[in-house]
């Protein structure tokens, strides 16, 4: 009797590459690279700054986790905080622990955050930052704010692709109390973008001093990761798998109906 490896010349080999193939894209998914545990595209704790009298400047740099940066609470991606403030109406000032990431180590007082002056010459100031979106999907834009006396009463949020601003919605900010957390969902269209900006925009100020007496801290882009290019991958397999099967099988059928 004719073993079946005889009968069916080269079936061996063909499965054998079949299986290196498949268990190449396999460890290519295990590998590539992936957004951390806590799904943070972007971090921002201004911790990098220090508190001093008058205020120094604000630390604009994002918290990113390893090789990137040396924060594991940090985000996938790195960017640089950007505002259109009056020179000296921005300074570094006490923080809160509020909206940290869970990973965050850095954890030593005093908490360091970035405060804004809020006199009517300031309504209509911003903050944003630059991100790539492109492989990432239902995400969310949070973080702590606290808003003193005559401070911001309110932060619109928009965001820009092209130059071309668009106004998702805004949240009233509670004088007084402490830092509140406050999250915005990020509309789909500024998903999937290799270049968007995130925009706050802060209004309602009638300080009649230079305090900074609106303050944000802990700034997180979050959102869920699309890892398009392994599930591309593994989609290829799949059809190298379905073409190597239909070759098989005619060639099966051909051996049985000469033999």
């Amino acid at each position: 009797m004719r073993t079946p490896e005889k009968f069916w010349p080269g079936r061996s080999r063909m499965f054998r590459s079949l299986f290196v193939v498949a268990g190449m894209f396999l460890l290519t998914a295990a590998l590539a690279p992936k957004a951390n545990a806590q799904n943070v595209l972007i971090y921002f704790n201004f911790e990098d700054a220090t508190i001093t009298t008058p205020p120094s400047p604000y630390d604009p740099a994002s918290d990113d986790v390893p090789p990137l940066g040396d924060n594991p609470g940090g985000g996938v991606q790195h960017s640089t905080i950007v505002d259109n403030f009056n020179a000296g109406a921005t300074g570094a000032v006490a923080g809160t622990t509020s909206n940290r990431t869970p990973l965050d180590i850095d954890t030593a007082p005093p908490q360091v955050a970035l405060g804004m002056s809020t006199t009517p010459a300031d309504n209509g100031h911003w903050i944003q930052f630059h991100a790539n979106t492109t492989t990432f999907s239902n995400m969310s834009l949070s973080f702590a704010i606290n808003s003193a006396g005559n401070g911001f009463n309110n932060v619109q949020f928009s965001y820009l692709i092209g130059g071309v601003e668009t106004i998702v919605s805004s949240l009233a900010i509670a004088p007084g109390g402490g830092f509140h957390v406050f999250t915005f969902a990020v509309p789909a269209g500024a998903a999937g973008q290799p270049d968007v900006d995130f925009r706050l925009t802060f209004t309602g100020g009638t300080s009649s001093g230079q305090n900074l007496q609106t303050v944000i801290d802990n700034i997180q882009l979050t959102g869920v990761p699309e890892p398009t290019t392994v599930a591309g991958g593994l989609l290829g397999v799949l059809g190298l798998c379905w073409h190597q099967r239909r070759r098989l099988i005619r060639h099966v059928r051909f051996r049985r109906a000469s033999g």
